[in-house]
């Protein structure tokens, strides 16, 4: 897996922020992920990972050295070759995953210490345009 960005926010991904990702895939066969890693140890608090080779998204947790059980998400609005935003939200209690401004899913948070998730990652094959971690308010 190539990493492809990384960047700390040590103020963790307290309710009210968003991390938005602005990008372009590559081809019908592109995958990529967005971890949101929480200390210590750079455990995944929250694993976004769209599938073209079989139209889902999958968001899980690694957490005390597992992972959890899958949430799969068969909307699938990527398409190859084309411009994409993900926004990821932090309330109190989920994530909020939007697709170029359209809410798809919501995963509970796993992680219940959000300012320990202090670091974002992306993975694989995509070009990222902008990446952008803000506070939305709630």
């Amino acid at each position: 897996m190539a990493l492809r960005f990384e960047a700390l926010y040590p103020e963790g991904m307290c309710p009210g922020w968003s991390v938005i990702v602005k990008g372009e895939t590559s081809s019908s066969t592109s995958t990529f992920e967005i971890n949101l890693l929480s200390d210590p140890g750079d455990q995944i608090a929250f694993h976004f990972n769209p599938r073209f080779s079989s139209s889902r998204i999958v968001c899980n947790s690694f957490l005390a050295n597992h992972w959890g059980k899958e949430e799969v998400n068969n909307i699938f609005p990527f398409e190859a070759k084309e411009s994409f935003q993900v926004e990821i939200y932090s309330d109190h209690d989920y994530f909020h995953i939007f697709i170029n401004e359209n809410k798809i899913q919501q995963y509970k948070h796993r992680q219940k210490n959000l300012s320990s998730i202090t670091k974002l990652q992306i993975l694989n094959d995509i070009a990222i345009s902008s990446v952008e971690i803000t506070k939305r308010g709630l």
